[in-house]
């Protein structure tokens, strides 16, 4: 009754009990870390940076390649494709009547951070959609655009794919986009070039490690066969896939 004069009841009305929860249960947490170890302090830590603070544990996997002129359109499509770490991988959908065209998010690597292949690896299961269309129909597209930057680690949007700031838009030319079209193709676990993607895919996206291990997991390749690229006005480029796969992203190493 005493406290009722002192917040006033407009003012408790308007207090949320379930944020009085949340912050007496995050307080207990990091109270906690202090007296029971690092375990416990991780978990009071872990939601501070979810909260909006810096997480100091955090680091970026890869470092960020410098990006490629414009005129080196083979080269940004390569950069895009070491870069980037997702993208939507389209297939022929068996779910549909008449296999309309089916999109679904995927992630992906071309190789591991200091070496790029150009080919994208994708960890999937055929109890996914895209895998389950596969089976019946291999050939794929994957789709990549610049507007998903803001994804890695130490980068930044790009004003051109910045649709809040009235100068860009992820729909204009000058975001760069690319569409790789090819069949996909399952590696076979004793394949030298099998290892090699897992590592990749393991390292770059640490998660998958411990997704379930009763889905059968595989690892697929996307032989490319036509390279659809835009990133500046004027219309899209068909880029040559030899050409594309000739270029190099890293500086060859120094001889002796």
């Amino acid at each position: 009754k005493e406290l009722l004069p002192v917040f006033g009841t407009r003012s408790l009305s308007r207090f949320s009990f379930g944020n009085m929860i949340r912050s007496s249960m995050l307080l207990v947490a990091v109270l906690l870390g202090y007296l029971a170890g690092p375990t416990v302090a991780a978990i009071g830590q872990r939601q501070l940076s979810q909260d909006g603070q810096k997480n100091d544990e955090s680091a970026c996997i890869c470092s960020l390649l410098e990006r490629p002129d414009v005129l080196e359109k083979e080269k940004r499509a390569r950069w895009m494709v070491h870069s980037l770490n997702y993208g939507v991988l389209s297939t022929i959908s068996t779910r549909l009547p008449g296999g309309p065209p089916f999109g679904n998010i995927y992630s992906f690597v071309d190789g591991p951070c200091d070496m790029s292949t150009g080919t994208p690896y994708f960890y999937g299961t055929y109890m996914d959609q895209s895998f389950k269309d596969i089976r019946e129909n291999p050939r794929a597209s994957l789709t990549l655009t610049e507007a998903s930057l803001p994804s890695l680690c130490g980068s930044t949007p790009l004003q051109s794919c910045a649709s809040h700031n009235g100068r860009g838009d992820p729909e204009s030319p000058v975001c760069a986009r690319l569409t790789m079209t090819g069949t996909l193709v399952e590696l076979d676990p004793q394949d030298p070039e099998y290892q090699t993607a897992q590592a990749a895919l393991f390292h770059r996206h640490p998660v998958m490690k411990f997704w379930p291990q009763n889905h059968a997991w595989v690892i697929a390749k996307l032989e490319i066969e036509d390279l659809w690229f835009l990133d500046y006005f004027g219309g899209a480029s068909i880029l040559d896939v030899e050409e594309y796969f000739q270029t190099e992203l890293f500086p060859p190493p120094e001889s002796d």
